[in-house]
């Protein structure tokens, strides 16, 4: 080890921070490695916190002692205040100390959106509303709904967190209302056709609310925008995430002006920084700049542990050491189970893609980025529901396996 070296820091312990540590250690490039990894409790595989520790399957220990200290790097519970650049890399601020360090890898994750409406506070107060993105999240639904037969559960949000929760919820005895503001949640996710399927399977197992979204919460009831009222024990939010960033790095702005990530390059490279940085997972904005593309996040926990992989070869490379990794492609498998049915893929399909029906039984459909001058063009994604082994087939067929 280069005894006279600054580190290169891993900075978040979830899929994207966990893999990108063990690639840089793997490469046994003489660098110290320093994983910044934040509070233990948080540093967990994200994929337990609906299916395992809201159903009581798994303990938050358990869930901990399963992401053990990598061996062979220097972890630290502490989380990155701020980052800023230093004559020979990176000056990193954590409280109470600052770090030098000769590369950065920027996987500091997500944190949910809320649900900013009157009354949300007084529930929130009473344990009555939470997201459902942490270990205290899932703790905090389960006290509830422990051992009460058919608490009434308002679900907002139907992507693949809030699909997940109602399908759990409603197995358990509970009765659960799922709101969602798109009249066909999950399209963006999952294309059109299966979510024309899955939207059906809401329909009959839940009370589907399409359409609509809450604007308060009263003494007991949930209020929705076309003025109809749904009773609840709780409300979960389920509305997706955004990037958790410390101050310094150049954060990318949505149309609204609302951060929304790093921005990256093909290669995972942080755009703008002016020494060794790279970004993974929930954070990093792939697509800023590839015009046609629409920028867009991954926040998929198996994707995140591709991309901290990559990113972490990446950083090698700026730093003169291991080769050029090439462009990140996201092949990633991942999937749900939603009322006894899975859905699954592999890939993402990106913003400018286009759907493809590849079979309708089993429902299998690809997603492939529009012909360019050159006439061709590529499959970015295939998602397929009760698929199985034709899902893998095709994605092994068209590259993305």
């Amino acid at each position: 080890m280069r005894t006279d070296a600054r580190p290169l820091l891993v900075a978040g312990d979830g899929a994207a921070g966990r893999a990108a540590a063990q690639s840089l250690l793997a490469a046994e490039s003489g660098f110290p490695i320093l994983h910044l990894t934040g509070p233990a409790v948080e540093a967990i595989d994200r994929t337990t916190v609906d299916k395992a520790i809201m159903t009581g399957r798994l303990s938050p220990a358990r869930a901990m002692a399963m992401r053990p200290p990598l061996a062979g790097a220097t972890t630290r519970e502490d989380r990155v205040v701020s980052v800023a650049k230093s004559a020979d890399g990176w000056s990193v601020r954590v409280p109470g100390e600052e770090i030098r360090a000769s590369g950065l890898v920027l996987a500091t994750g997500s944190q949910p959106h809320r649900l900013d409406v009157p009354g949300a506070d007084a529930w929130a107060a009473a344990g009555r509303l939470s997201t459902l993105h942490s270990v205290a999240d899932a703790l905090r639904i389960r006290e509830l709904v422990d051992g009460v037969d058919g608490a009434r559960v308002l679900v907002t949000g139907s992507g693949l967190v809030g699909a997940e929760a109602a399908s759990l919820l409603t197995a358990a005895g509970h009765r659960v209302t799922l709101v969602a503001r798109s009249g066909l949640p999950g399209a963006a996710a999952w294309g059109p056709e299966i979510a024309r399927r899955i939207a059906r399977l809401h329909d009959e197992a839940v009370d589907a609310r399409w359409s609509a979204r809450i604007v308060s919460l009263e003494d007991g009831i949930a209020v929705l925008d076309d003025g109809t009222t749904v009773a609840a024990d709780l409300v979960i939010v389920a509305h997706g995430a955004r990037p958790r960033l410390p101050d310094g790095v150049p954060v990318f702005t949505d149309a609204a002006g609302a951060p929304s990530g790093v921005r990256v390059d093909d290669r995972l490279r942080v755009h703008g920084a002016h020494a060794p940085m790279v970004a993974a997972g929930a954070v990093a904005q792939h697509g800023v700049g590839d015009d046609p593309v629409v920028p867009y996040r991954i926040d998929h926990w198996d994707d995140a542990e591709a991309q901290g992989a990559h990113a972490a070869k990446a950083l090698l490379h700026a730093v003169g050491l291991g080769e050029d990794p090439g462009p990140y492609r996201p092949r990633s498998p991942w999937s749900a189970r939603i009322h006894g049915r899975q859905v699954a893929g592999f890939g993402h399909p990106v913003p400018g893609t286009v759907e493809r029906v590849v079979s309708e039984e089993p429902l299998l459909v690809e997603f492939h980025t529009p012909a360019g001058e050159s006439g061709g063009s590529s499959v970015a994604a295939v998602v397929g529901l009760d698929a199985g082994r034709a899902l893998r087939e095709h994605a092994r067929a068209v590259g993305l396996q």
